[in-house]
């Protein structure tokens, strides 16, 4: 049994269903469609697919792993800044104590993830960063009628996200599945482990991620991973 601990809003949370914390809100609307345009321009060209397919650098199993164009992160970077901020300042004791004034909030990296009927994404984190995030654009036409009938005679997975932390035990959950919804943000330490199930319905399954590094002026990655500390 999957507990359902975040629930839909406008402004950004930050639950913390186990160990890690994660952060949560609902995308504007003018976000989600500039990122659909800039994804659904760049696979009307196959060269512009071709130039921005970083599906080798990834482990997901899907249709497409696209480069967002620069111009979309640009344009929206304030507004995920401010969220990462707000994420941060929700950890005041962390072991990690980081000046939002004077450091500087880098995007490591920024894909588009295109999945269809039987694509997934196998257990895994992101490395090289502090955070990362996903953001959903859009589902499967059926897919509601697909969780539907899953849930008379399957537990929840069908092109759900799930996160996992720690291990299972009385009075303890060490799973998060959750069924994504257009313009669902989350945002996670770079070291939790998550993974995405196939589904079967037609039509795509469109989502974003990035990484995030910040760097403090007064400290090094170099030597946050010499010291192998956890962050963030």
């Amino acid at each position: 049994m999957t507990l359902t601990v975040i629930k839909e809003s406008s402004e950004f949370m930050v639950n913390k269903p186990f160990g890690p914390s994660i952060g949560y809100c609902k995308l504007p609307q003018e976000l989600i469609n500039d990122f659909n345009k800039d994804c659904s321009t760049i696979i009307k060209s196959e060269e512009a697919v071709k130039a921005n397919d970083v599906s080798h650098t990834l482990v997901g199993s899907v249709k497409h792993q696209l480069k967002i164009t620069e111009g979309v992160i640009t344009k929206w970077a304030p507004y995920f800044m401010d969220l990462i901020g707000k994420y941060v300042k929700a950890h005041p004791t962390n072991n990690i104590q980081l000046s939002l004034d004077s450091a500087q909030i880098n995007f490591q990296s920024a894909w588009y993830v295109r999945s269809f009927a039987g694509d997934f994404n196998p257990a895994h984190f992101h490395g090289h960063c502090h955070m990362s995030c996903v953001g959903y654009l859009s589902l499967p036409d059926g897919i509601k009628e697909e969780w539907a009938k899953e849930d008379k005679t399957h537990t929840q997975s069908a092109g759900s996200i799930e996160m996992k932390y720690g291990e299972v035990s009385i009075f303890s959950n060490n799973v998060l599945r959750i069924r994504p919804r257009v313009g669902d943000y989350y945002l996670f330490p770079w070291w939790m482990s998550h993974m995405v199930y196939p589904f079967r319905s037609k039509g795509e399954r469109r989502s974003f991620a990035f990484n995030v590094f910040i760097e403090d002026p007064k400290e090094k990655i170099e030597q946050y991973e010499k010291e192998k500390k956890i962050y963030l």
